[in-house]
């Protein structure tokens, strides 16, 4: 069988890149294959394609077996040229992390990017590729921009929150994160808010982050606070539900911020004794691209002063509304919850 389309999933969180795009080819009538990788995550990648109703096949080796108009990698795929199918690399997150583009130009035939940062960055770093980038928006940010109002409530029963109530959402990375320096009471100190906790799902994995996991479970143990599992892969329904958000070194906050939405960016990180006697890893591991768009949001030095920034956001959500909305044409392009569209549309000019 020839499919129009497929998508490789080496990793559970490229599921909300693909989704939007494969139900806007399916309402098309285009046949859509989904090949996930089976070196790990396997049995929760299953379980998401189940729930979706997806056709698809387990392991890597099916790339090299399945012809395909088009084949979709949200990672560098350094073997993409060898596919019976033209390539197109769409990238697992936004933001200013260089995400391995330059292999990407290299062995794709079409890489799509979200807005003026990465073309400009891209075509001028790599002008030889320029021809393929083609600059369509974000497509994770569909699903948000899309939903529904009664979908938007099964959200709040879903997880057990209370819609008459703000909610704060608070997505860490798991290193460097801020996740130990926060407050065993941390809900407590919003006791008139939802509290969700998102934790990177390495955060819950390795074990060398147990006191990550430690702290969690305090936290789960109070009652405005759901903290989510590794089987919460997605971060899309609390993107749409949360009234602000509270992350470190993420990507997330990117996503966050052009819905117009508030942040605040935890500056205070717990570090490796290795980092503070080589502070040059640091710098080396750390996204310094994203300090040009630190203005976007209120920084805390501290958790003190989190708590009191958040609870100013919540009061008064527009102060950086400029600035976000500045940024996410700059990161995430136009936004408008049909990027998905754009997407399926290039590939029928194609």
């Amino acid at each position: 069988m020839i499919y129009d389309v497929v998508f490789y999933v080496a990793y559970p969180y490229y599921f909300p890149h693909f989704l939007p795009i494969s139900k806007e080819l399916e309402r098309g009538g285009k046949k859509v294959l989904y090949i996930l990788s089976d070196k790990q995550n396997t049995q929760l990648m299953e379980m998401i394609a189940q729930d979706e109703s997806l056709e698809y096949v387990l392991g890597e080796d099916n790339l090299y077996k399945t012809k395909a108009d088009f084949f979709f990698f949200a990672n560098a795929y350094e073997n993409a040229k060898e596919m019976q199918g033209k390539t197109i690399f769409l990238c697992h997150g936004t933001g200013t992390k260089n995400c391995g583009f330059e292999i990407a130009l290299r062995v794709n035939d079409i890489v799509i990017v979200e807005g003026e940062y990465r073309y400009k960055q891209f075509s001028k770093g790599f002008p030889e590729y320029k021809h393929k980038l083609r600059k369509l928006g974000y497509s994770k940010l569909d699903t948000i921009l899309n939903i529904t109002k009664e979908e938007r409530e099964k959200l709040y029963n879903r997880y057990h929150l209370d819609p008459s109530k703000k909610t704060v959402l608070y997505a860490p990375t798991f290193f460097p994160s801020s996740i130990e320096k926060m407050s065993n009471d941390f809900p407590d100190d919003f006791p008139d808010c939802n509290i969700i906790v998102k934790p990177h799902y390495l955060s819950l994995q390795r074990k060398r982050y147990k006191n990550q996991q430690k702290k969690f479970d305090k936290w789960a143990k109070f009652g405005n606070c759901q903290v989510m599992g590794i089987e919460e892969y997605n971060l899309v329904p609390f993107l749409t539900i949360a009234d602000v958000m509270i992350s470190d070194e993420s990507a997330a906050i990117f996503e966050f911020t052009s819905l117009n939405k508030p942040v605040v960016i935890n500056k205070f990180l717990k570090l490796r004794w290795s980092y503070y006697l080589n502070p040059k890893k640091l710098l080396k591991r750390m996204d310094k691209g994203i300090d040009k768009y630190r203005s976007i949001g209120l920084n805390a030095q501290n958790y003190k002063q989190m708590v009191q920034m958040v609870k100013s956001e919540l009061s008064d959500p527009s102060k950086f509304e400029e600035a976000r909305l500045s940024m996410a044409k700059d990161i995430c392009g136009i936004v408008d919850g049909k990027v998905s569209q754009r997407i399926v549309k290039l590939l029928e000019e194609i």
